[in-house]
């Protein structure tokens, strides 16, 4: 494969080029605090002290982020226009938090700082969201940059770890932490160069949020946060079972590099199984692949066995976290994408934190952990499964799309009358859309005037008369008011 192929496999074309180097390089210096982190927190203290460290970070980051994480949403949305800007700032802004560490990894500032970095975090994983919807045209292409993304981004973790690895047996963890911060202002500088694409955005109001947390994301959401609650359980249950028995560090190893080539495997399936599988049945996939093995691992594990637990379960977070960023981009409308990435990443990370504090008190033999994660991989999917089923089948008595549109045609009228000129166009036009395929079909010269319409209403450069939004209304009320009694 020629050197532009391949580094196009990799990066991807076009402007997702920069965001990739960006979220690639971001990814490294995660890798680099990670190692830090771990380094000075969990191997250089006694076990019974490390479990009271970790259990105070979990504790310490989980009940502030769900303060925090409804202000997080809204000011990626207010932001959206300058979302380049944002994702360099937060880039920034995590530098100096690793610099700060330097000086407070054994003293109590060491917190909030950690906090800071925490909701950073999943901010720039929220601006990530909003910035490939920008990018990326095709809805069904979604996946496949979403997986192109995370996959580069696990090489140059992979790479990252093992130079931070190096570098902490022979600096100590300041250093890691300072080539962290390092790379955390190149990825701000990189995100400076992305060239978002200035596309007409729609006015979106509570009805249309209320209308895009469908079944179908609702649903997956619940598939999702029973894997998150599994990887955190896992990796701390794994962590402290290996300390436990004093196995040599090469076992950490050889466990991290198989939940790494889990995750990236997860990665490429993901855009394997997109052409073939909605995004709601990989999900279902994520959460069954792992848990065959944990019920397997109740009548007893050994290491090989626990590794390919262990890279079993970073394929089910990649491969699942794959297709729902894909599901949540192609329903929600840009200008509330930051407000739902929000709620669903909080939601995911409390998750993620509630098993790591179920596996750090206490010291659980590895086959009962196994029976702990097996009960909650089976009921999830369980209940993911008879959830989805029951919401295709009912799809139909769920959702009117005649009902809707009614309430989308009075809505226009309104905004008419108070003259909300394009408001009023895009309900109407709207209105339409939603009945067009079901019970009513608007001629073809109707919907291109109503195409024009609401292009015209997009562009905060046309200027939209009182008569165009009056004549979009009328072809609207000529498909969507209910038929008349016989």
């Amino acid at each position: 494969m020629p050197a532009g192929g391949l580094l196009g496999s990799i990066l991807g074309r076009g402007p997702i080029v920069r965001l990739s180097i960006a979220h690639g390089l971001g990814a490294a210096a995660d890798a680099f605090l990670s190692v830090s982190l771990a380094g000075s927190l969990f191997f250089n203290i006694s076990p019974d002290a490390s479990r009271e460290q970790v259990l105070l970070y979990l504790l310490v980051t989980m009940i502030p982020l769900a303060v925090l994480a409804p202000l997080i949403g809204p000011a990626v949305d207010r932001f959206r226009h300058t979302q380049r800007y944002v994702a360099a700032g937060l880039y920034l802004f995590r530098a100096l938090c690793c610099l700060a560490l330097v000086w407070t990894l054994k003293e109590l500032a060491f917190y909030p700082i950690a906090l800071a970095l925490l909701v950073a975090s999943k901010a720039s994983g929220i601006v990530k969201q909003t910035l490939v919807q920008s990018l990326v045209d095709d809805p069904d292409a979604l996946v496949a940059t979403n997986a192109r993304l995370a996959r580069f981004a696990s090489i140059t973790a992979a790479v990252a770890v093992v130079i931070a690895v190096v570098l902490l047996r022979e600096t100590g963890p300041e250093w890691t932490l300072r080539v962290g911060s390092l790379l955390y202002a190149s990825a701000g500088v990189a995100a400076l160069t992305i060239h978002l694409r200035h596309r007409a955005r729609d006015e979106v109001d509570d009805l249309q949020l209320a209308e895009s947390l469908t079944p179908s994301i609702v649903i997956s959401s619940i598939g999702m946060i029973a894997i998150r609650a599994a990887v955190g359980f896992f990796i701390f249950t794994l962590a402290f079972s290996l300390r436990r028995d004093s196995e040599p560090a090469y076992v950490y190893g050889l466990a991290a590099a198989s939940y790494a080539g889990g995750a990236f495997i997860g990665h490429s399936a993901a855009t394997l199984f997109r052409g073939r599988l909605r995004e709601e049945q990989m999900i279902a996939a994520a959460i069954a692949a792992p848990a065959v093995f944990t019920a397997v691992g109740i009548l007893g594990v050994s290491i090989p066995l626990l590794l390919l637990i262990a890279g079993l379960v970073g394929l089910s977070t990649t491969l699942g976290r794959n297709a729902f960023d894909a599901l949540v981009q192609r329903v929600a409308p840009e200008a509330m994408l930051g407000r739902a990435g929000a709620r669903y990443e909080t939601e995911f990370q409390l998750a993620w934190v509630f098993g790591g504090v179920m596996a750090t008190p206490i010291s659980l033999p590895i086959e009962v952990s196994m029976t702990v994660l097996t009960l909650m991989y089976v009921p999830g999917l369980l209940l993911f499964l008879r959830a989805t089923r029951t919401t295709r089948l009912h799809e139909h008595e769920l959702i009117d799309p005649v009902s809707v549109a009614v309430q989308r045609l009075v809505m226009a009228r309104r905004a008419w009358e108070v003259g909300s000129l394009r408001l009023a166009i895009i309900d109407a036009s709207s209105a339409v859309d939603l009945v067009t395929g079901a019970e009513f079909h608007a001629p073809t010269g109707d919907r291109d005037v109503l195409a024009v319409l609401r292009s015209r209403a997009a562009d905060p450069t046309a200027d939209v008369s009182d008569a165009e939004a009056e004549q979009a209304i009328a072809i609207a009320a000529r498909y969507v008011s209910p038929p008349s009694p016989q």
